[in-house]
């Protein structure tokens, strides 16, 4: 080969490997910009990636099926390629949220409020409501739709009333004798019950009984159940439904806990070493950060595939899904 060929070679070989190098160089500062523009404004975004080729074991079953696991385990098993992002939230976002425990000391505030919708607008023929407009978070609204249409499927039955929402009649004659803080955030639902043109206080039994047992399918879970008043400070109340989602209903009917008992619980849980859990075959990992400070730094996956929420107490709840 003469000279003149092996000079265009090399330098054919110095253009190709020229951009080869620029191509890498863009698509890696395309990559960390689709990155950044997803974080908000104050995170920082760590780069000690995880990979794990091990799975979180997912159960088997019907469509709400579930299955636990009591153990810590590596944080995020089965994400690959896992970063994480900080931040900090103030005393104000610890506050509130779908797990919050309000108490007359620490009530709950319409800014506490998410998404609301008119239930009037939004409710199916399976139950009824009273007059007026009456407001729910729209998670709960949908949830308690399902909810319903799978009660009168089940009993034949239709016969619910939805008595109140952010606010509940607890005057003479009411038919939900107690109102409670927490209701103004707006997840919370009391029942009544219609029998043959008589409202009757709803009282968790004979066919009626199947909302009690089933409810946490949807999200939904007694919010002063049988046995815990020492821990809840008020008696049994069926007709008193708290909206907390479907997997944290799903752990706590599957460890019998009230809201209470299970933040009490998720304390022990850390990004580093989270609680395992499947629900309709998806699996889960949860844990606490807690502080004292006016501000709470915390981590949280950078798929932003998660959810969050304060307990109004120093403490906020992070569910990332696998």
């Amino acid at each position: 080969m003469s000279e003149t060929k092996k000079c265009r070679l090399r330098v054919g070989r110095v253009f190709l490997a020229m951009g080869i190098t620029v191509g890498t160089l863009f698509g890696a500062d395309a990559l960390r910009r689709s990155f950044d523009s997803q974080q908000p404004y104050n995170i920082k975004v760590h780069g000690d990636f995880r990979n794990s080729a091990e799975n979180v074991e997912t159960s088997t079953g019907s469509s709400l099926s579930y299955g636990t696991s009591d153990e810590a385990t590596t944080a995020f098993e089965g994400i690959k390629y896992l970063g994480y992002s900080e931040f900090e939230l103030s005393k104000d976002e610890i506050s509130k949220g779908i797990l919050s425990i309000y108490t007359d000391k620490s009530p709950a505030r319409a800014s506490d409020q998410g998404q609301m919708v008119d239930l009037a607008e939004e409710k199916n023929e399976y139950y009824s409501i009273v007059e007026g407009k009456v407001s729910l978070n729209e998670n709960a609204a949908d949830a308690l739709n399902r909810m319903m249409e799978s009660y009168a499927n089940e009993t034949g039955l239709a016969d619910f009333i939805v008595y109140g929402t952010t606010d509940t009649f607890t005057g003479e004659n009411s038919f939900c004798p107690q109102k409670f803080s927490e209701s103004k955030a707006g997840y919370c639902v009391d029942l009544a019950l219609n029998a043959y043109g008589n409202m009757l206080t709803y009282d968790g039994c004979d066919a009626e009984g199947w909302i009690v047992e089933n409810c946490w399918k949807y999200g939904f879970v007694v919010r002063y159940p049988e046995g815990k008043k020492d821990k809840t400070g008020n008696e049994y109340c069926p007709w008193h439904l708290r909206y907390v989602g479907e997997v944290h209903a799903a752990i706590m009917a599957n460890k019998k806990m009230c809201l209470e008992e299970y933040l009490d619980y998720l304390e022990q849980y850390t990004f580093e070493e989270p609680y395992s859990f499947t629900f309709n075959n998806e699996a889960y990992q949860i844990y606490s950060v807690s502080g004292d400070d006016d501000r709470l730094e915390t981590r949280v996956p950078i798929s932003g595939n998660y959810e969050l929420s304060g307990d109004n107490r120093n403490s906020v709840i992070i569910m990332q899904k696998n």
